[in-house]
Parts: structure tokens; C-alpha cells; sequence
């Protein structure tokens, strides 16, 4: 059987899923490794321009000539983006290895119908999605606490802090797909 083959020959659900799963892992990737989870307006100058540190998990990075380079967050003693880094890591390695299981019970004959695997990312999703969301209320929380009290000009919300929420609602929609896959004897087998 080639890959075609094996696709259309899964169950409509685990068609969904898969395309769920990889719109999560794209919108996971691009929050994880980009550094916009929250911005704070350094100033606004005569020109109209829009100064800003764009704050993402793993370094700050400005967009002016001046400041247009990133410095590592590596090392921070702030509890509270510890927590937000290893939460999100959690939820970008429960992302990763639960789209992988879907990939490998969908593609490969010995794990097609394979209910440990179909239950273990269902597991991850719903597990990757409650880390997700505990990274974006702790972040967006300390983030315009912090940034309330020094800067009037607060837009805490990036673009990588919606892609986060958007692979956390995805993961857990995905996750709910596999267990209502599973529980009708689908898990991705033939229809």
C-alpha cells in the first residue's frame, strides 16, 4: 500500500485528525521558536514610529536599528518564565511525538489500528494542551504585571503567544478526535 493509499483508507476521523494535528504542529513550531509572545513599546517617536521588544520563550529581540538584535534569556532567575518555558516545552514535545503517532498509525501497517498508540496521543494532546495553557496564563499574567508598572504603551499579546493558544485548542481538539475515533474502532484503521 503506498501513502495514498493509506489515507484514503483511513477512517474520516483520523483524516481530520491528521490535518488538526498538522496545523497544531505547524502553529506549535512557529510559537515555540519566535519571539513574540508579548511586546512592550520602548517609545513612539516624532516620526510615528513604533519602538518595541518583542519577548518570546527563549530570547528578547528589538525591531530598530538600534536595538534590532536579540539577547538570550538563558540563565533568567525569574521563577515565574521558567515556569513558562518549561511548561511550553512540555506541551512542544507532547505536540511533536503525538503527531507522530498519528503520522506512523495512519502510514505504517504495524501500527495501523494500534489502540495503545491511538490512547497514548490522545493522552499527549489533551496533556500538551493543558501545559500550553497554563505557559499562556502564567506569561500573559506576569508579563503585564510587569510591564504595567514600568510602560503605559503595553500590547502584551504577540503573534506567538495566539499561535500558542491556537496549537493548545487545536492539540486538545485533536485529542478529543482520537478518543471519539477510538472509541467508535476507528483509530485510524480502514473504514
Amino acid at each position: 500500500m503506498g501513502v495514498k493509499d493509506d489515507f484514503s483508507g483511513s477512517s474520516i476521523l483520523g483524516k481530520v485528525n491528521l490535518i488538526v494535528l498538522l496545523v497544531a504542529n505547524f502553529c506549535n513550531w512557529i510559537a515555540f521558536c519566535t519571539a513574540e509572545w508579548g511586546k512592550n513599546y520602548a517609545s513612539v517617536n516624532d516620526y510615528n514610529l513604533n519602538i518595541f521588544n518583542g519577548w518570546g520563550l527563549w530570547r528578547i529581540c528589538g525591531n530598530t536599528l538600534s536595538n534590532a538584535g536579540c539577547n538570550q534569556l538563558d540563565g533568567w532567575a525569574l521563577d515565574w518564565y521558567g515556569a513558562v518555558q518549561a511548561f511550553a516545552i512540555f506541551a512542544f514535545v507532547g505536540i511533536n511525538v503525538a503527531f507522530l503517532l498519528v503520522v506512523l498509525m495512519m502510514f505504517t501497517s504495524k501500527c495501523k489500528g494500534n489502540g495503545d498508540a491511538g490512547m497514548a496521543s490522545a493522552i499527549l494532546c489533551l496533556v500538551a494542551a493543558v501545559c500550553y495553557l497554563i505557559a499562556v496564563i502564567i506569561f500573559a499574567y506576569y508579563f503585564s504585571v510587569v510591564y504595567t508598572v514600568f510602560t503605559i504603551n503595553l500590547r502584551p499579546v504577540g503573534y506567538s503567544l495566539i499561535l500558542a493558544i491556537i496549537a493548545l485548542i487545536l492539540a486538545f481538539v485533536s485529542g478529543i478526535l482520537i478518543i471519539v475515533d477510538l472509541k467508535k474502532g476507528g483509530s485510524t484503521s480502514p473504514a
